[in-house]
């Protein structure tokens, strides 16, 4: 398989990407809330879910994103 710079596919890998690391950032968030972690570490992990929330808007080609943390 080959994927073109500027191709369909290789923006839809690029939004697919953005997605996991979305995903992953809320299961961290969601983890260090249920384990009762410092509030530091949980403004660091919102910062992060607005990280890959832009970068997610960025990939499908949004230029406005919601996040409600």
């Amino acid at each position: 398989m080959s994927i073109r710079i500027g191709s369909s596919a290789n923006a839809q890998w690029g939004s697919h990407i953005a997605q996991i690391h979305l995903t992953t950032d809320w299961r961290r968030l969601t983890a260090d809330v249920e384990a009762g972690s410092d509030h530091r570490i949980i403004a660091a992990d919102k910062a992060a879910i607005v990280e890959s929330r832009q970068a997610y808007a960025q990939a499908r080609g949004n230029n406005r994103f919601d996040v409600t943390v």
